[in-house]
């Protein structure tokens, strides 16, 4: 059975025997269309010659007749089916078994990127600090203003936590556990996986966006080339 998608199958039957036809013309009703004419014909003197193109266009002289079904050839398609149905199961599988390896290996590389941001996270919202601090003090002693220092501090460090991704670190490490947990999974989990990578897509988009480094940023965007694929295989995945 496929939970994700549609089976559509097709059955086109031929046929050659003209006894299997299923329709017929009614001769009876043909035989008397033909033996009236030919007497009015011969009361006027006339000749009466069939038109047999006309008599195939009477739509009454035709007779639907049931096809009849034989058992043997029931059987044959019924087993063709099962068959068919039983190698592409099959084919599924070994198809399904290379996608879930090659998604771990994936996940495997995006857990590895998230680390490195992860590294360089740590440090980020201290250095941003220092960077601030040194060019509005630079700005202040330029423009000769004294400015209370504790009162500074506090509005650089509201501005240095608005550069903190580790929340979103955070959660983009439980997708990506989530996700690991699902691939080995033996349940329909292709809709599943395919959210928790959209989830990922957004996680990592507001660490770049936050961040303002070149480092991080150069690592989002290897974390989304890799997380794209993820999103492609995901798509053949029931």
């Amino acid at each position: 059975s496929a939970s994700r998608g549609n089976i559509d199958i097709y059955l086109n039957v031929k046929i050659l025997k003209q006894e299997e036809l299923p329709f017929s013309i009614n001769e009876s009703l043909l035989n008397v269309l033909f033996d009236y004419l030919d007497r009015f014909a011969k009361n006027r003197g006339e000749i009466f010659v069939p038109d047999y193109n006309r008599v195939l266009s009477l739509p009454s002289l035709w007779v639907e007749t049931p096809i009849s079904v034989e058992t043997e050839l029931v059987n044959r398609l019924s087993n063709g089916l099962r068959a068919a149905l039983d190698n592409w199961n099959s084919f599924r599988e070994r198809e399904g078994e290379k996608l879930v390896y090659d998604l771990k290996q994936r996940v495997k590389r995006l857990k590895e990127i998230k680390t490195k941001i992860e590294r360089l996270s740590h440090s980020l919202v201290q250095e941003k600090f220092e960077i601030f601090k040194n060019r509005i003090m630079e700005l202040l002693k330029k423009a000769e203003i004294q400015l209370d220092e504790d009162r500074l501090f506090q509005e650089l460090s509201v501005m240095a936590d608005k550069l903190d991704i580790s929340e979103e670190l955070v959660r983009l490490n439980t997708h990506l556990d989530a996700i690991e947990g699902l691939i080995t999974s033996q349940n329909s989990v292709g809709r599943t996986l395919d959210f928790l990578f959209q989830e990922c897509f957004r996680e990592i988009n507001t660490c770049g966006n936050k961040a303002q480094s070149a480092q991080v940023s150069a690592l989002v965007v290897e974390f989304k080339t890799e997380l794209e694929k993820c999103r492609e295989q995901v798509q053949n995945l029931e």
